[in-house]
């Protein structure tokens, strides 16, 4: 799947996209997880969300939505 900013936009939820953006900044598991106010568990339930509704297969296909333009 190619991965564009506005497609993305259109697919996830606005706390699913805060979490994308704390991904691209470079932050880990533990810390959006602080940074968003939601356990550890929630944030696995957001990104198992987020590889569903984008398809994302692998760690390459990850890599295409944390620098997609």
């Amino acid at each position: 799947m190619n991965f564009t900013n506005e497609s993305i936009k259109h697919l996830l939820s606005s706390r699913e996209l805060e979490m994308i953006s704390w991904l691209r900044k470079g932050y880990g598991r533990s810390e959006i997880s602080e940074k968003m106010s939601v356990s550890i568990h929630t944030y696995d339930g957001y990104r198992r969300s987020i590889r569903t509704k984008l398809q994302i297969r692998n760690q390459a296909d990850w890599a295409r939505v944390l620098v997609s333009d």
